[in-house]
């Protein structure tokens, strides 16, 4: 399936509320592709509630497609990119991208970014995550190479940019390497 073929799906099927590509071969080309042509079409999926692109080989998908991906679906409330070779690269390049473009994903509630290595995340990044997601109640970061400096990072960032998790209800992080001190501090802010 090309870039060029998704976008036409979603051209077709502007009620579109939910899509599982879940496990399809999907590549990370083919997404930046799709994403590029529906920009270029003007294809905008404003009824996409759930997507689900997870276990596919996303590694070569930028950032900055990813945070156009949140400008074209800006009713999407769940979004799964699970188990698929993202990187702590690409998601900093996502947050900057969206903070600087003024990406806001108000109607975000789950993200599901288990099992990706994010261990060159830095705690600005995630912090910025939360900023362009006040609504988010369900984060799953489980088994994505935390470390504890990152974690700590994150939680000064936080505290300095005064952001506050106050939609968060579900915070997993199963599976990194944290010390007690980082979850403590953690729970100070949710």
């Amino acid at each position: 399936m090309s870039g060029c073929s998704l976008a036409s799906l979603f051209a077709i099927t502007p009620k579109l509320e939910k899509l599982h590509l879940q496990h399809c071969s999907l590549s990370g080309v083919i997404i930046n592709d799709m994403i590029k042509e529906c920009i270029e079409r003007g294809v905008n999926m404003e009824c996409m509630r759930t997507l689900d692109i997870s276990e596919n080989d996303l590694s070569k998908m930028s950032g900055c497609s990813l945070a156009l991906l949140f400008a074209i679906t800006p009713k999407l409330e769940t979004l799964y990119l699970s188990n698929c070779s993202l990187s702590g690269v690409v998601i900093n390049d996502m947050s900057k991208e969206c903070i600087n473009r003024g990406v806001k994903m108000e109607c975000m509630r789950i993200l599901n970014m288990y099992d990706n290595d994010l261990s060159k995340i830095i705690g600005c990044s995630l912090v910025s995550l939360f900023a362009i997601t006040p609504k988010l109640d369900k984060l799953n970061l489980g088994n994505c190479s935390l470390s504890c400096v990152i974690i700590s990072d994150m939680i000064k960032e936080c505290i300095n940019r005064g952001v506050k998790m106050e939609c968060m209800k579900h915070f997993d992080m199963y599976g990194n390497k944290m010390s007690g001190h980082s979850l403590a501090s953690l729970f100070a802010i949710s």
